[in-house]
């Protein structure tokens, strides 16, 4: 486990399935939780330089999901509706009433599902490059099949465990667009190595679950139009993980919808253009604070 950022607590909640660790800052103002996304994704990697953002005015919470980071081992499959089970006990064990939630990739499946579930609970969202937003993907017969073949999943993860410039080549070309310097890429590199090394698949059980062979078997699109709170979406305008004609049109489908695409970045704006990235979601979240 790398070391959290100065004035952040490590802490974890006991489930009958397993644990789940997850990080808090902030001392007072409203409650913001962040969640992460799914293959070598944990919480600390998603939102190291978010966290001291938003804590200057909000009490952050950053959960690992079940089955990654510091939550493992998990018994039990961790889908769709596992997390957002999950998400509802620790809303519970934290005292918090409503929140806004911050989702990521495979977070934002699981923040736009329990908004749809708990209406109530939910003040706001910020959906970046989410998942859970479409019929279908690109080449999707090609993903179901990968998530299908335990080998794939479990030699991908050793690779990445032993080899940086492996580690490194797939970060550039999967989650970061490769044609400019990603601020502090060296200690990416040396998290999602750690991250595999702890891990028997680069798959979480997320995308293993969601992937039906002809179609996604976890699709929010025919219900955002029940979202009443304020929605952000931001996408990196490379992304090669999920296009950003996903957010575009899941963003005109909710009426007052914010969407902000962010140039030269891919899958992890907030990783990738940090600045820029944090600018957007602290405006955002200080104005329905």
């Amino acid at each position: 486990m790398t070391a959290p950022p100065q004035g952040v607590e490590v802490d974890h909640v006991e489930f009958p399935a397993g644990k789940i660790r997850y990080y808090r800052s902030g001392a007072s103002g409203p409650a913001i939780v962040l969640l992460h996304g799914g293959g070598l994704d944990n919480a600390m990697l998603s939102w190291r330089h978010a966290i001291p953002v938003l804590a200057a005015d909000h009490r952050v919470y950053v959960p690992d999901l079940p089955g990654q980071g510091g939550s493992l081992p998990w018994h039990g499959r961790a889908n769709q509706r596992t997390c957002e089970e999950v998400l509802r006990w620790l809303l519970d064990a934290w005292g918090v009433r409503d929140t806004m939630i911050v989702g990521l990739s495979l977070g934002g499946s699981i923040a736009t599902g329990f908004t749809l579930r708990h209406p109530r609970r939910v003040r706001g969202l910020v959906l970046v490059g989410s998942g859970g937003l479409v019929a279908r993907l690109d080449r999707h017969l090609l993903s179901y099949l990968a998530t299908r073949v335990d080998l794939i999943g479990t030699t991908g993860a050793k690779l990445l465990a032993r080899h940086r410039g492996l580690a490194r080549r797939m970060l550039a070309k999967r989650l970061f667009t490769g044609d400019r310097p990603v601020p502090d890429l060296e200690s990416i590199v040396d998290e999602v190595a750690a991250e595999a090394a702890q891990r028997d698949s680069v798959f979480a059980d997320w995308q293993r679950d969601s992937l039906g062979r002809r179609a996604m078997r976890v699709n929010h699109g025919p219900h955002l139009d029940q979202l009443r709170c304020p929605v952000m979406f931001i996408h990196g305008e490379r992304d090669s993980v999920v296009p950003v004609s996903s957010s575009r049109q899941a963003a005109t489908a909710i009426s007052g919808a914010q969407l902000h695409v962010i140039p030269g970045a891919g899958h992890w704006p907030n990783r990738e253009k940090p600045n820029e990235f944090n600018a957007l979601l602290r405006e955002f979240v200080n104005a329905r604070a």
